[in-house]
């Protein structure tokens, strides 16, 4: 701060800061979200800002995109535990636009930001693997949702990507130190995103303790332009317990990839993001992931096995205009009952499928609570 500024040029220039977010912030409310926009991390604004932007200016394809994970990577170390990071001024997930197209149907100084920051200039919007992988990050590391794009172009697909990210989750660092930040204005006038050498995390391992279950979901991305083939050793990579059997989900995919017990072996397209829900295997039935949310957790404020009456209960918060799915791991020795869910207003129609020991049962679209239950028929004592 230029203290030669002040008024009176006796106060401290942090205190006179201070004093000014104070009285901005008593003006507008302990209720308004206020976002800070300062160089780097800095801690002066504690305490007033709900959120600081901090990352170098994003812009509208992939390479444009790298000014997120990097403030990511750099700054989530405190996100949730002081403010909340703002990675980017904005989330680009529409779909691939030649520079022609983008000079036609986008604002001149958009074309001029892009143009000044990459050489050539290799066009706007990213490809379905790519959106995947920028709101995996975002969704999973609980940073302020930067959301975006021409919201009224995006294809039904796209827009599903928003859909089962949303709403953010209070999700407290994943690690506790920074990555570091090491963006440039003009870095992609030198290197492309194949030879481009940065810090960026391979795993992200979300550890969830819900009423859901205990379990982690951990998100594999591969930052290069060809397929990646990857063994994930569960204990080194996850810290899961070595010789216990896990049940692997596949988020994005809607199904399940299998059980392990020590590693498993992954395939990962370029830019794209592998978001797999882990389970420990309880032996019973049980839920291992919905359609609605990344985590798994949001939307299932209550599940619970009944030994006795070899029931799975629980309740899932619906949405109107989206019909609602869960998935069950149905373990040798279990055979599917009978299916019940009811709303406020009554029963519901839920249709079931299986595939393998995967049971996938959707309940028609709702904007309310919905109780289900899924009664199973097991052969012997030995199976329960």
């Amino acid at each position: 701060m230029d203290s030669s500024r002040l008024y009176d040029r006796r106060v401290d220039p942090l205190v006179a800061y201070r004093e000014r977010l104070q009285l901005i912030r008593q003006t507008l409310g302990p209720q308004r979200f206020i976002e800070g926009c300062p160089a780097g991390a800095p801690l002066n604004g504690i305490g007033f800002f709900n959120s600081y932007f901090n990352g170098e200016d994003v812009y509208n394809n992939w390479q444009g995109m790298y000014a997120l994970f990097s403030s990511i990577n750099a700054n989530a170390f405190f996100n949730h535990l002081l403010v909340y990071v703002m990675p980017g001024e904005g989330m680009e997930v529409g779909p691939p636009m030649s520079v022609g197209e983008a000079r036609r149907r986008r604002p001149k100084e958009v074309l001029e930001t892009a143009e000044s920051r990459e050489e050539p200039l290799r066009g706007f919007g990213v490809t379905t693997a790519e959106a995947r992988t920028l709101v995996s990050w975002v969704a999973l590391s609980g940073v302020a949702y930067p959301l975006a794009s021409v919201g009224a172009e995006l294809p039904p697909e796209r827009t599903r990507l928003l859909q089962q990210t949303l709403p953010p989750l209070p999700i407290l660092p994943l690690d506790l130190y920074s990555r570091g930040n090491n963006m440039r204005w003009d870095l992609f006038k030198t290197v492309t995103p194949d030879t481009d050498i940065h810090h960026y995390a391979e795993i992200l391992d979300l550890k969830v303790n819900a009423p859901a279950g205990v379990y982690d979901v951990a998100a594999f991305t591969n930052w290069r332009s060809a397929p990646e083939t990857r063994e994930i050793n569960l204990r080194d990579k996850l810290g899961l317990a070595a010789g216990s059997p896990y049940i692997v989900f596949d988020f994005w995919a809607q199904k399940l990839v299998g059980v392990f017990s020590s590693g498993m072996k992954i395939e990962i397209d370029p830019h794209d993001t592998r978001v797999l829900a882990i389970h420990p295997a309880l032996g019973h039935p049980q839920v291992v992931g919905t359609s609605r949310h990344i985590s798994g957790a949001y939307s299932l404020p209550q599940i619970a096995w009944d030994p006795v009456r070899q029931a799975l209960h629980g309740a899932s918060q619906t949405v109107a205009g989206d019909d609602y799915s869960f998935f069950v791991y149905v373990p040798d020795g279990y055979s599917i009952g009978s299916i019940a869910a009811v709303d406020a207003s009554g029963a519901l129609a839920a249709r079931q499928e299986a595939d393998g020991p995967l049971l996938k049962v959707t309940v028609p679209a709702r904007s309310a609570s919905v109780q289900w239950t899924v009664a199973f028929t097991s052969q012997g004592e030995g199976a329960r």
